[in-house]
């Protein structure tokens, strides 16, 4: 059962600092216990909390989201909605590097393919959140190859103006496009 004392003890970790230390405390905290990752989402995803909860407890949740996505599967709907509107900016850059490492529900791929195409496209959002929807947009077109076009031309007219980042991944995926293209056409 979820517990005050779980919710205490991360609250406790999260004001301490926000260092890679920090986060590898919190890591091995909650390790892959449900209960003391429910108190972790909770300062995740709860606007109660100041918006520096959220982005303190980012980084933990994106790392343990990745190697062990059971545990957030509960949190799989929240995390979603908080792409429309996150407290800061590494929540969303968190759910999405989370979005890249995990098979994403069906009935969430459109959902998720429009918000990214969104965040591709904008170069209001950092680097980082335009890069990780990149590997996301990519992730699902490979499954729905028809996308790949839109996605191909997107790539293509950010790649002039990106940073070193973006064009790096902008050209990892574009080669990987034209490769799936020709083995299409083959």
């Amino acid at each position: 059962m979820f517990t005050v004392k779980y919710l205490e003890e991360i609250k406790k970790l999260l004001d301490e600092e926000h260092s890679k230390t920090q986060k590898n405390k919190i890591l091995e905290y909650v390790g892959d216990d449900p209960e003391k990752m429910k108190a972790l989402m909770s300062f995740f995803l709860d606007r109660k909390w100041h918006w520096r909860y959220n982005q303190r407890a980012a980084w933990p949740v994106g790392y343990l989201g990745r190697k062990f996505p059971k545990l957030i599967n509960p949190y799989f709907d929240s995390m979603i909605s908080m792409m429309d509107n996150p407290s800061h900016d590494a929540v969303l850059r968190n759910i999405l590097r989370i979005l890249e490492d995990i098979v994403i529900p069906e009935s969430y791929e459109g959902m998720i393919y429009d918000r990214c195409f969104l965040f591709l496209n904008d170069p209001n959002f950092s680097i980082a959140i335009r890069v990780f929807s990149m590997t996301v947009l990519f992730k699902i077109s490979e499954k729905y190859p028809d996308l790949q076009e839109e996605l191909e031309a997107s790539i293509r007219m950010h790649m002039p103006y990106g940073s070193a980042g973006f064009k790096s991944r902008g050209r990892k995926y574009l080669k990987a496009i034209n490769k799936m293209k020709k083995d299409r056409t083959n």
